[in-house]
């Protein structure tokens, strides 16, 4: 009850401007606020942001402050508020950054550097032993699943796993040896 009074008090200062009331309030409340952000976004970063906009909103709305009962839950529920339109901003600011990336046209140095990419992974490629480089193959650039590939070849599902497995190993090692 002492706490309600006290927070409530805490608001009627804010609201005449008193900035050391409101510093009051964000150190009794910051770290519990950032605990809730953090288990709406898994993000340390974002949490400390978003309870920080929420006293600055606070601060900016004073006037316009309507807790009467529990401040407690009017920071948690402004929290949470605040977590969920950050997290709409930021799926749709992925969203139009995925756009961006798909409509974008290549140009000449994307060309460029793309064939001098498939270039150095032919290059390993070549390296592998004739039957490693034709499951890799049909694997990687044909897209056959290792029980088409066992089926092709005449070869066990587990012959064609095992020597994917030893083709990227191999790739591996080859692109850290030779830097290509």
């Amino acid at each position: 009850m002492i706490t309600r009074q006290n927070d409530l008090f805490l608001i009627s200062l804010i609201k005449k401007g008193d900035k050391r009331a409101l510093d009051c309030l964000f150190k009794k409340y910051y770290n519990s606020l950032c605990k809730f952000a953090y288990y709406l976004t898994s993000r340390n970063d974002l949490s400390e942001e978003i309870v920080a906009d929420v006293f600055l909103r606070i601060w900016e709305k004073r006037e316009k402050i309507s807790v009467e009962k529990n401040l407690k839950s009017y920071l948690f529920m402004a929290t949470r508020h605040t977590a969920i339109n950050y997290m709409k901003q930021e799926k749709l600011i992925m969203e139009d950054l995925s756009d961006d990336i798909v409509e974008e046209n290549p140009g000449p140095e994307d060309v460029f550097l793309y064939q001098e990419l498939e270039s150095r992974l032919t290059n390993l490629i070549n390296f592998l032993p004739q039957k490693r480089k034709a499951i890799f193959q049909l694997n990687r650039f044909e897209g056959f699943t290792y029980n088409e590939i066992a089926e092709i070849l005449s070869l066990s599902s587990k012959t064609v796993e095992n020597q994917m497995g030893k083709a990227i190993k191999q790739l591996k090692l080859l692109q850290k040896t030779y830097q290509i």
